[in-house]
């Protein structure tokens, strides 16, 4: 049986014989395809406890993972190994408690199958079209594009999350972490900045800044270093209030460090 499919149930009531036919799990050419009816699994699990609604959904969540993995070449076929397929169906539908079942497998007799079949079957079996969910990648946030950022061999002689010990720096009470640092006869340091989080949260992050450079200053003249160059990194914002923050950093005289757009970070290396 090189071409088959099963139909996926959800039972409403354990006490009778109603089942919604909600979504097709199919082998096709030896290409595995799994279909799912948002609309109709909602009103399936509709007289459901919130718990058991987010098990089934969560339990169909890893079916499709399955198939994409298998679809990948990441794992083999034994999902839809003929002799395995029934008793791993009746397995996924003991886990769910009877909510789920499958339906006997259908052999299809046409020899090449190919995603159009799949589409036509979800049609007949589900009464929808088929669509395929496309997977929204999510977009890396700050502390990920600055870590791949600084990634390459220019910033190599750097340590990466630098701890500044209380007890070993003065002005700090407890131990704080810079993103980038580098000790040479001066210090080279770059702490990151968030502007897309709260005023509030920006204002302390500065404010702790402030304190590192201080306590780096002190050491440094301590052990007869250059007084070292410190970077404030952020990325744009298009929040007036924040740019207002930036600008007036940028204007403030002696502060002992500079603000600088990650961009323009291997400038300063």
């Amino acid at each position: 049986m090189n071409n088959f499919f099963t139909l996926i149930y959800i039972v409403p009531n354990r006490f009778s014989e109603e089942k919604i036919t909600v979504g097709i799990l199919a082998n096709l050419d030896g290409i595995p395809y799994f279909g799912l009816s948002d609309k109709r699994l909602a009103f399936a699990l509709q007289g459901f406890t919130s718990e058991l609604r987010t098990d089934v959904r969560k339990g169909f969540r890893y079916m499709d993972l399955d198939v994409n993995k298998i679809n990948r070449g990441e794992e083999a076929l034994s999902l839809f190994d003929p002799p395995y397929s029934k008793k791993l169906l009746k397995e996924l539908s003991r886990k769910k408690r009877g909510v789920i079942q499958y339906s006997d497998l259908f052999e299809l007799t046409q020899e090449k199958q190919s995603k159009t079949d799949f589409d036509r079957l979800f049609k007949k079996f589900i009464g929808e079209d088929y669509l395929q969910k496309t997977i929204k990648k999510k977009t890396p946030n700050f502390n990920a594009r600055f870590k791949e950022y600084v990634s390459s061999k220019k910033f190599a002689d750097f340590d990466y999350n630098y701890k500044l010990k209380a007890n070993n720096f003065p002005y700090i009470y407890r131990d704080l972490t810079v993103d980038l640092c580098r000790k040479s006869n001066y210090f080279t340091v770059f702490y990151t900045i968030d502007f897309s989080k709260s005023i509030q949260t920006i204002q302390v992050n500065i404010s702790r800044f402030r304190l590192i450079v201080q306590s780096l200053q002190q050491v440094s003249a301590n052990e007869g270093l250059s007084s070292g160059r410190y970077y404030l990194v952020y990325e744009s914002t298009s929040s007036q209030s924040k740019l207002a923050l930036i600008n007036s950093i940028r204007n403030e005289k002696n502060l002992g460090y500079n603000i600088i757009r990650m961009t323009e970070m291997k400038d300063k290396v």
